[in-house]
């Protein structure tokens, strides 16, 4: 394609630079960061609470641990939820922007909870601030793929869009090991570092640029056309770029919250959007949370010895190098490819972990009751899992919702599949002791082993590759979908071209 080239008008095959769609990703990420610093934060904090007596103390397996986990995915529910709508009504930029407001109030919450006088202030400080930490965390986990999505290249798009992905890996690597001298750890110390990079993130903000999308979609076209082609390099035609991202607009800034629910009934947006929904079901049901939350005590369950230290560099370090490899391999590979590999590699892992917790017996202990070996599986597993899922489950997601659903109805449709991946989480994080203690721990692993081999099936035989495509191709793949036809039975609606389809559609909706 012309774009893909990097040919203008005078015929110069020089190819699009990359310098600020890098730059802007960059700033944009600092959000997704805070977010895994966040994950990994309310590991080391809950064991550092549940270790000290006092007012300023959780302890484990109560309704309190179980509040202050679930509160920060049931906030990023809510986040979610409304993101979508403020990103296209107030712009991706702004949207960012508001998004670090509730995250910073939620941190200045937690650090000042360690002084309240009594048990129940430091509570409810503490769970208010992971609730509105998670607040922002959900609306910028929407808000920051689909800006990177859409300020970079058709040839970049899966390779930008999973660096939200690694910086979520990077910031729970860091908080994972602030913890590993536990007796240095001490919350209120993170807490002020996290408070100092929100602020960071919210000055930084204020000097990138729009989504030339979002513009271009609301009227703004010399606005869109100027950012656009400051992104792509003075030397590039962006005119095939920008036919493609207007070709299929309908006066979306004139499209109510109403009438983009309509929308999503439409055969040609409903198959994408349950798709978008369907890649976000199985992201959380492999596992990955209930990993995440409780990596320590799973470990100390299979009586790995140093359990903490093991987990900091399992579960931080391998998902922070396997994310860089997904980065390098997704737009080699493509989508699909990256998801049945990870699907794979999870469902092993998975089974591993299942079979040495059923394997596993009481070793020798020291004095304190400490266990003194390691179990190779139970570490191997945990390796193999962060692995598989940094290839394809962790970021593909995030970048597919984007990918899949057309501009006119974006904002709905991933804030609604946004909210689906946090409800999950807040789901997972506070029954997964219940669920474990009802099928026992290797169950639980092998039911979710069993899942990931259902996502095996659901990419192969119903996800389509977006790897290369532009916005209007994608949308081409769901009209011509074998299986449309099962969703879609009209004769009218089936034969009609995408115009006429629209036309349909506007005839309905007014």
């Amino acid at each position: 394609m012309k774009q893909s080239l990097g040919i203008n008008a005078n015929g110069d095959t020089r190819h699009p630079r990359f310098v600020l769609v890098a730059v802007f990703s960059l700033v944009a990420c600092l959000g997704a960061f805070l977010m895994g610093f966040n994950v990994g934060f309310a590991t080391q904090t809950m064991d550092e609470l549940n270790s000290t007596n006092g007012s300023a103390s959780i302890k484990s397996a109560t309704a309190e641990s179980s509040a202050f986990s679930a509160l920060f995915p049931l906030g990023a529910l809510f986040g979610g939820l409304f993101a979508g709508w403020a990103s296209d009504n107030f712009g991706r930029k702004p949207a960012i922007m508001i998004g670090a407001v509730p995250q910073l109030l939620g941190w200045v919450a937690i650090a000042v909870a360690h002084l309240a006088p009594k048990h129940w202030a430091f509570l409810t400080l503490i769970l208010v601030g992971r609730f509105l930490a998670g607040l922002g965390a959900g609306w910028n986990s929407l808000c920051i793929p689909v800006y990177i999505t859409e300020i970079s290249p058709i040839n970049k798009r899966g390779f930008f869009g999973s660096w939200n992905q690694l910086f979520v890996t990077i910031g729970l690597l860091v908080a994972l090991s602030l913890g590993i001298p536990q007796h240095n750890f001490h919350y209120f110390y993170v807490t002020i570092v996290a408070i100092g990079i929100t602020a960071v993130f919210m000055v930084t903000m204020l000097f990138i640029e729009e989504s030339p999308v979002w513009l271009l979609s609301h009227g703004r076209s010399e606005k869109g056309e100027k950012v656009l082609q400051r992104l792509r390099g003075s030397h590039i035609d962006v005119s095939k770029e920008i036919d493609d991202i207007t070709g299929n607009l309908i006066q979306p800034e004139k499209i109510s919250l109403h009438r983009s629910l309509i929308q999503l009934g439409h055969c040609s947006v409903m198959v994408p959007f349950l798709l978008s929904l369907g890649v976000m079901f199985f992201q959380q049901f492999g596992g990955i949370n209930a990993l995440a939350y409780y990596a320590s005590q799973e470990l100390q369950k299979a009586k790995v010895a140093n359990y903490r230290i093991v987990s900091s560099f399992t579960v931080g370090g391998t998902e922070v190098v396997f994310a860089i490899v997904g980065i390098l391999l997704v737009e080699r590979l493509g989508r699909k490819v990256l998801l049945i590999t990870s699907s794979v590699g999870m469902m092993v892992s998975c089974v591993m972990l299942g079979v040495d917790l059923y394997l596993v017996r009481l070793p020798a202990s020291d004095s304190n009751g400490e266990a003194k070996r390691y179990s190779p599986l139970a570490i191997t597993s945990f390796v193999i899992y962060n692995a598989a899922f940094s290839v394809g489950w962790g970021p593909l997601p995030w970048v597919m919702m984007s990918e899949l659903v057309p501009t006119s109805v974006r904002g709905v449709s991933t804030g609604i599949a946004t909210a689906l991946n946090w409800g999950l989480v807040a789901l997972i994080t506070f029954a997964v002791t219940y669920y474990e203690n009802a099928v026992t721990p290797y169950g639980m692993w092998f039911s979710f082993g069993g899942i990931c081999l259902i996502s095996i099936f659901f990419v192969v035989f119903l996800v389509p590759e977006t790897k290369g495509r532009s916005m209007d191709e994608i949308q081409q793949v769901f009209k011509t979908f074998s299986y449309r036809r099962y969703l879609c039975p009209s004769k009218r609606e089936s034969e009609s071209s995408p115009d006429e389809e629209t036309l349909l559609f506007d005839s309905k909706a007014t």
